[in-house]
Parts: structure tokens; C-alpha cells; sequence
């Protein structure tokens, strides 16, 4: 007998969590579009839309559209809906899918109906069939129709008259229902593309302009291989929201620069629903003239199975902001002056600021959008002056400035941007509301009068004269600092206004002249970094760790708990250890390749197992595990030295010249990871030393109970590691920081590393600084003393009594089992 299919859509528009979700527009169609097409590739003799009676006369057009038929059931009881439509088709397979899932495998849909064809071929040994291991939302189930109709008259649990397929797989006993592993080009199971949250489907729109950013409307259904291409992008993964103030009082600025940003780097904006500043929709609206899309505004914040990138453009973060972001990939704040910066992951200032107490990642002026109408040269006279000290004028300034000017300059054209209803009092004095892109008509105007912001160094780009107004007494001393022409802060008055306006600082030459910089092409470069937890407590806390230093890739830490320093937030790539990190990345370093430098290393290594020695204090045969062996060189020492060595070490290149070349046990593999019984025949050794290997893990907690774990009482782990007391983080610490490589996720402080080791079972017992460098002295630096020197030698023993090298061996006893 033929075997007649039919495609079943599942489909209702009652959905609490996202109501009408099925009808949500997406690339220029319906999300049930996207479906139907999708389940039109599989090969059927019928396609269906399964809906009930309130939906039905929503959803067939869309049905007609896309030349499926529609069917109205049961609304609540869907297994009864799927057996009524059965009974009326007459089919004997059943293609099952929903209508929530836009991004279907249909290749694999397809893939799975063969298998359940293969299997009941010459009789049927299959009542139910489904791959697992797919995307949530990518799959569909393929059932035997009359399996289906016995298993809906034996069940009456809600469940599985809701769900469809649990009628038959909760009852195994009865019908045989097969599970099959997805094949590898489909079995993706930690990836969603269903929309069921707005979260859903704000990533549904992301994956839909990544894979078809110029097209009005897509046509074709996208295949497996596009799907996840866009899954695994940046703007997928690592979605950025702008998150501007709309507050009133913070001036219109920071809507602005998200809005243009939002646009350029095709990403979402955060306009609240409570906003005060009152421009906010005729700006939002301007710039959807200029190519802002409907759907990149949104009104509420998805949850973490969409976690965004929050840049943050406040002015002031308040706790309630705080409090709504924490739960974020991360967060960029630009020109945040809060007490709450330390909460920021990456900061960005980009008008120059000053004095914070704070640190930022990264400053530059360049990514002030610069105006390209420009003045051709100065002006000695002022015929029309423009005041703008900002929309809102929260200091008042704006009618006051212009009555003064009037009166120093009667015939000169006084235009005052207000959003206030003012009337001019003299003939000379206009005042207009806030003008677009404002930027671009600086240029008119021989004077520019405004306060510390954005318009103060578009009049600078665009030759304009420019004289502050101090709002505050900060921006009095930004004004000062950047030696502007300003009025101080509450002496807005004729005297003073004519004296500064006599002077010869009109024309500020301390703003940056090199070439704009695209704000959203950093962002989004940076897009992709990482928050990361501390190494040994491994919590995020709501109240952040202290921040200890900021570059332009990196934030460090240190945690409050436990008091080590770590890398928190990183943009860097992570570091693959293969041959080249051993031979060109080392010789750049250190000028020398690893294996070059091999008898050096071991050299060192003798050091260190004497010193391992004289705290084991036995001549009985010991064994030593060296985690991170690279190529050998400590084994070769602790060979020598009577022990027996094993070396671990993620590196294959490596591992095969310790095996081969060096002859000595080793393993390829990661710690903590390795079972030592399995590769070595040894649970338990008398030490374990790591070199310089220690600072590379993320987390630290798992390592150090493994080294509880596998070494013997008393016995010893010992490790060498950069120190963050050194003379080179004591006298630059940012520089410090800076150079530090990027794989380094712990920086080491010796005095506190016995608190840090102790709730793992360990006592620190000898600290040797090491690694010391008399040229990274301030003296030295200053007076260019060579090595060997009295001042050199002075400095160098100065060194080693206060233990100021910039790296540091710690040895320690283990004194109790975890």
C-alpha cells in the first residue's frame, strides 16, 4: 500500500509568553511563512495547517499564500485537533512540526522522514520518530497516523493531549518510539532558533539580517549551513544594545551618538517606555528617516537565552540601571562619571574628561563625529553668533548669554537654540528650537557660544571661535584644563563675558586633528569580549570586585573574597598552544626560541628541585608531575636529581618530544582533566610543580583540588608565576598590566598567597623573587646606569632584600586532604 505523508503545522495565536507570535513580521514576511516554506521542502502528499476556530480566519490567508490547506480543532486539546484533521486526510504518515519555528532544519525534517520510511518498509516497527541532539526549535517529529489515533483513545493526561507526541513516547510499553542522534551536520543541541520568548525573537531578526542583510524580503527558506553560520556570529552571540539616557537634564547627546551607532552597526536601541526627555520621539523618528529600522527600537530588554552586550551612553549610571543590566554578557559604558563605573566592564571616554578618580580602558577624541562642512578661515569679527548650551538649558544661561551679547555686539545676527518658549527683547536676538544635525550648520556661525560637550568640539572641528559656559565647576575646570575661553561657573555678567571674549584662546588648538574614528566599528570589535569570574571563588557578585587596572583589552580585579588580582573582562582572542606559541611567539619574547633556550630553563629546573629537596627531606625514590611540561626541560632537571618525572602538557608537538626525544611518561592532556591512574599507573605523587603555568588557567578552583587530590601528605606544590608586587607592577602598575600577556587570567601577590592556598589544603613554606631587573628601576631609568655598575649592583640588592622581582616561586607543603 502507498504510503501517503502529510505535512501537519501546529499552529495557534493564543500564546501567553508572546502573543501572536506566529504573525510577528520577520524579513519581510510572517514568522508562519518562514515555516510553511520550510516544511514545503519535505517531500509530502499534503501540507496542513492545524489551527482551531479562533485562529482560522487569521492564519488562511497565509496558508493560501503559501499552498497549504487549513484545518480548525480543538484549541486547548491538540492531539485531539491533530487525530480530527487524520481522520478527515486519511494519511498514514504525519510530518509533524510548529508553527514557532522559523529556522527549521527541513534537510534533516526530510532526513528523518526517510529513516522512519526505512524502518517500517515491509511492516511497521515504528510508531514515532524524531532526531535529537538539534537546535531547540529545529526539529520535527515523524508519526504513524494510526499509531496516533489508538494512543489519543487510551490516554486522558492534559500533557499529552497538549503536546501531541507524548501520547505515544510516554507509553513505550505500548508503541515503539525511536530517539535517533541526529548526524553531525545537524546535531547542534546547545543552539536555539525557535521563538517562543521576545528574546526569541528579537535573535529570529538578528540571524534574518545577518544571513540576508539587503534583501526586502527573502524568498527561499535558508538551508542548514546558513542557519548556523548566523548562530555562530558575532552579532548572533554577542549582540550589542545601546542603552542611551532619555532622561530630561542630561541633554539629548547620548540618544544621539546610540542612535547613529545603531545604525551603522545595524544593532539594537533601548528607549524605555518611561522616558522624560521630551525630544525623544521626533528624534528617534529623524533618524529613522536616515535608515533606522523599526524593528532595532525596543521598548523592553531580552533575558539571557539572549544575552546582550549593553552599551551604556548615561551620562550618570543610576542603581535602578545597575540593578536591570547585571545579569548581562557585559557591559561598555561610554563617558560614564558615576560611582557606579567600577560596575562597568570596558570603559570608554571619548570627550575628554577630567580628573576622575576612575580609570578608563580606553580614551580618544577621535570618535567625536567631526563636521564636514568646515569655516575656510578666522573670523575677526563676530557678525553671527550662535548660543546653544544644550536643548534643555538646565543652568539657565541661554536668555541671560544672549542679552549680554546683544549688547556687546548690537548688529550682529544672535541666534539662541531653547527648547524654551522664550520672546527676544532686542531686535538682534532669535531664539529657535533645537535644529537636526546641528553639526553640520556650525560652520555659519563666526562665534559659538555652548558649555563642556559634544557641540563645544564640533564648533572646534568645524573653525568656529568658541567660548564655554560653565554649567558646573567641573566643566570650569575642563575648560580650564583644555585651555578654552570660558566663563567661570556663576559669572555670567557683561564684565566678564567682554574680558574673555578680548582674549587670545578663542580659537583652541587642544582637540584632536587626526582622522575621525567610527565609533560602532570599535564597538562592535569589541564587542565580543568576556566577562570572567574570579579563578578561585568563581561567583559573580552583584557588587563588583575592585577594579585594579584598565587597558584598552583588559579589566583586572581584585576579589574581595579571596584577594587574588584577575583578568575580569577580555577582548583577546584565546591563545592556542601549539608549536608556534613554543618557537615564534617565544623568540619574539625572549629572542630565542623554547627548545633554544632548553638548557637555561633546565638549569633553573636544578634550582628548583633542590629547593623542593630540602622541604620533602627524604632520599627514598619520588615521583614529580609537571603540569605544563612544554618540551621537557624541568623533567630533564628533576631526572637528574634522582626523581622519577611524568609531564602533562596540552601541546601535542611538545608531548611527542618529551616521549620521543627525552624519553620520559608523558601525556597529552588537559589538567585538571587527566586521570593520573590511567596514563601513569600513579595516583598520588610526591610533587607537583607548575612553571609559569599557574596564571594561564580560568579556573583555579578545580586545578588546586586536583593537586590536593593527586599529591601525597606532605608533599610538595611548587609553582613559578609573574608577580604582582614585583618592581615592574609596584612603580607602573598599569603599564604592568598592559604587558601582561593576554593568556594570563591570575596575577600573583606572594603576601597573599597563603590565604588564597590554605582552604585548599595547602601551607606556603618558602617564597623565592625571582626574575630581578635593576633597568626597571626609576633610578636607573633616570640615570642610565649600565649593568655592573655601584648604582646597578646597589639597586639589583636592593631588589632581592624587599623581593621586588617581577616573578616569584612558591613552595608549599600539602597538610591536609580536602
Amino acid at each position: 500500500m502507498k504510503n501517503k505523508k502529510a505535512v501537519i503545522v501546529q499552529c495557534r495565536l493564543s500564546s501567553t509568553r508572546l502573543p501572536e507570535k506566529a504573525l510577528k513580521e520577520l524579513g519581510g514576511k510572517t514568522v508562519l511563512d518562514w515555516v510553511l516554506a520550510s516544511m514545503k521542502k519535505v517531500k509530502a502528499n499534503k501540507y496542513y495547517v492545524a489551527t482551531d476556530s479562533e485562529s482560522y480566519k487569521i492564519i488562511k490567508p497565509i496558508c493560501d499564500a503559501n499552498g497549504y490547506s487549513c484545518f480548525a480543532g480543538d484549541l486547548n486539546n491538540v492531539l485531539k485537533r491533530f487525530c480530527d484533521l487524520i481522520k478527515k486526510i486519511k494519511v498514514n504518515t504525519i510530518i509533524r512540526a510548529t508553527a514557532d519555528n522559523p529556522f527549521l532544519f527541513y534537510e534533516a525534517a526530510q532526513q528523518s522522514l526517510q529513516e522512519f520510511e526505512k524502518k517500517n518498509k515491509y511492516r511497521k516497527t515504528c510508531d514515532y520518530l524524531t532526531y535529537t541532539g538539534l537546535p531547540h526549535g529545529s526539529g520535527v517529529e515523524i508519526i504513524d497516523a494510526s499509531s496516533l489515533l489508538e494512543a489519543a483513545e487510551l490516554t486522558d493526561s492534559p500533557y499529552d493531549q497538549e503536546h501531541v507526541g507524548p501520547a505515544l513516547y510516554n507509553h513505550k510499553e505500548r508503541f515503539n518510539c525511536e530517539f535517533i542522534t541526529a548526524p553531525s551536520r545537524f546535531n547542534f543541541p546547545n543552539l536555539r532558533t525557535t521563538i517562543d520568548t521576545y528574546s526569541d525573537y528579537l535573535r529570529a531578526i538578528s540571524i534574518v539580517n545577518y544571513v540576508s542583510p539587503d534583501k526586502k524580503k527573502v524568498k527561499e527558506p535558508y538551508t542548514t549551513e546558513q542557519i548556523l553560520e548566523a548562530l555562530d556570529s558575532n552579532k548572533i552571540k554577542n549582540p550589542m544594545i545601546f542603552y542611551p539616557s532619555c532622561v530630561k537634564g542630561h541633554g539629548t547627546g547620548h540618544l544621539h551618538r546610540c542612535l547613529k551607532c545603531a545604525i551603522e552597526t545595524d544593532s539594537y536601541i533601548y528607549i524605555p517606555n518611561d522616558y522624560t526627555l521630551a525630544e525623544t520621539p521626533d528624534i528617534v523618528n529623524s533618524y529613522i528617516k536616515k535608515g533606522l529600522k523599526d524593528y532595532q527600537i525596543i521598548h523592553e530588554l531580552p533575558d539571557e537565552t539572549f544575552s546582550p552586550v549593553i552599551i551604556t551612553d548615561l551620562f550618570y549610571m543610576e542603581r535602578e540601571d545597575k540593578i536591570k543590566l547585571s545579569k548581562y554578557k557585559s557591559i561598555i559604558a561610554l563617558d560614564e562619571g558615576s560611582k557606579n563605573s567600577d560596575f562597568c566592564d570596558y570603559l570608554l571616554d571619548i570627550i575628554p574628561s577630567y580628573d576622575l578618580s576612575r580609570q578608563a580602558n580606553f580614551n580618544d577624541p577621535c570618535f567625536i563625529s567631526k563636521p564636514e562642512n568646515t569655516k575656510k578661515r578666522k573670523t575677526e569679527s563676530f557678525n553671527k553668533i550662535l548660543i546653544c548650551v544644550g536643548g534643555e538649558d538646565p543652568a539657565n544661561l541661554t536668555e541671560n548669554a544672549a542679552v549680554i551679547l546683544s549688547s556687546l555686539y548690537p548688529v550682529s545676527d544672535i541666534t539662541a537654540i531653547t527648547k524654551k518658549d522664550l520672546v527676544s527683547k532686542v531686535s538682534n536676538v532669535k531664539f529657535i528650537p533645537p535644529v537636526e544635525d546641528l553639526k553640520e550648520k556650525l560652520f555659519e556661525y563666526d562665534l559659538v557660544v555652548t558649555h563642556y560637550g559634544l557641540t563645544a568640539f564640533e564648533a572646534v572641528y568645524a573653525g568656529c571661535a568658541l567660548l564655554m559656559l560653565s554649567t558646573t565647576k567641573l566643566h570650569e575646570k575642563l575648560a580650564q584644563k583644555y585651555n578654552y575661553a570660558y566663563i567661570p561657573f556663576g559669572k555670567l555678567n557683561l564684565k566678564t563675558v567682554k574680558s574673555v571674549l578680548e582674549g587670545t584662546n578663542l580659537y583652541p588648538d587642544q582637540v584632536s586633528q587626526e582622522k575621525e574614528k567610527s565609533l560602532g566599528i570599535y564597538l562592535s570589535g569589541i564587542s565580543n569580549g568576556k566577562r570572567i569570574n574570579c579563578p578561585i571563588c568563581q561567583r559573580q557578585d552583584f557588587e563588583p570586585d575592585e577594579i585594579v587596572s584598565r587597558n584598552a583589552t583588559r579589566t583586572y580585579r581584585r576579589c574581595k573574597a579571596c584577594k587574588i588580582v584577575y583578568m575580569s573582562w577580555t577582548c583577546e582572542a584565546e591563545k592556542v598552544y601549539k608549536k608556534s606559541y613554543f618557537f615564534e611567539d617565544y623568540k619574539k619574547q625572549y629572542g630565542k626560541t623554547y627548545q633554544e633556550d632548553f638548557e637555561s630553563i633546565k638549569a633553573q629546573g636544578v634550582k628548583r628541585v633542590n629547593v623542593i629537596n630540602t622541604i620533602l627531606k627524604t632520599g627514598k625514590e619520588k615521583n614529580i608531575l609537571d603540569i605544563g611540561c612544554a618540551y621537557g626541560p624541568f623533567l630533564a632537571a628533576a631526572s637528574e636529581k634522582k626523581y622519577n618525572p611524568f609531564g602533562t602538557d596540552i601541546s601535542y608537538e611538545a608531548i611527542d618530544y618529551v616521549k620521543n626525544e627525552l624519553h620520559f611518561p608523558a601525556s597529552q592532556a588537559s589538567f585538571p582533566e587527566i586521570d593520573t591512574t590511567d596514563e601513569f599507573g600513579v595516583s598520588q605523587f610526591d610533587a607537583v610543580t607548575m612553571w609559569y603555568v599557574i596564571e594561564h588557567f580560568k579556573n583555579l578552583d578545580v586545578v588546586l583540588k586536583k593537586v590536593n587530590q593527586i599529591l601525597k601528605k606532605d608533599g610538595v606544590f611548587a609553582f613559578s608565576t609573574p608577580s604582582g608586587q614585583g618592581v615592574s607592577a609596584v612603580t607602573d602598575k598599569d603599564a604592568f598590566y598592559k604587558a601582561s600577556p593576554t593568556d594570563h587570567y591570575s596575577v600573583w601577590e606572594p603576601s597573599y598567597a597563603d590565604k588564597i592556598l590554605k582552604p585548599y589544603g595547602f601551607k606556603v613554606v618558602k617564597i623565592v623573587s625571582t626574575g630581578h631587573h635593576p633597568e626597571r628601576f626609576p633610578q636607573i631609568k633616570k640615570s642610565g646606569s649600565q649593568k655592573g655598575s655601584l648604582q646597578w649592583n646597589t639597586i639589583l640588592k636592593y631588589s632581592e632584600a624587599k623581593k621586588l622581582g617581577d616573578t616569584v616561586e612558591i613552595y608549599c607543603k600539602k597538610i591536609k586532604e580536602l
